[in-house]
């Protein structure tokens, strides 16, 4: 599998499962593709990462796979749900 991963990237089960679903989806060739915990700049500045990134030269999609654990707001701290925010927002800009 040729998923990328940044320097920064943690093992999680998750993002191990979700790498082996995409290579078997799309093929093993088009995991070069894909980035796992990809730096990116906010809107402010600071240095960030993003779950996945799939660039090609079409484009870029970022999205992230953690579940509604860390991101239901009801289930995470006030602060972290207005930083998942931010970020959310900062990958849409």
């Amino acid at each position: 599998m040729a998923v990328k991963k940044s320097e920064r990237a943690g093992d999680s089960g998750e993002e191990e499962r979700f790498a082996e679903l995409f290579c078997e989806a799309f093929g093993e060739e088009k995991g070069q593709f894909v980035y796992l915990q990809h730096p990116f700049v906010d809107i402010y500045g600071n240095h960030r990462t993003i779950g996945f990134a799939v660039m090609t030269e079409e484009g870029k999609v970022a999205f992230e796979i953690d579940g509604e654990t860390w991101h239901n707001p009801g289930k995470v701290s006030q602060d972290k749900y207005v930083d998942d925010l931010l970020k959310q927002n900062s990958t849409v800009y």
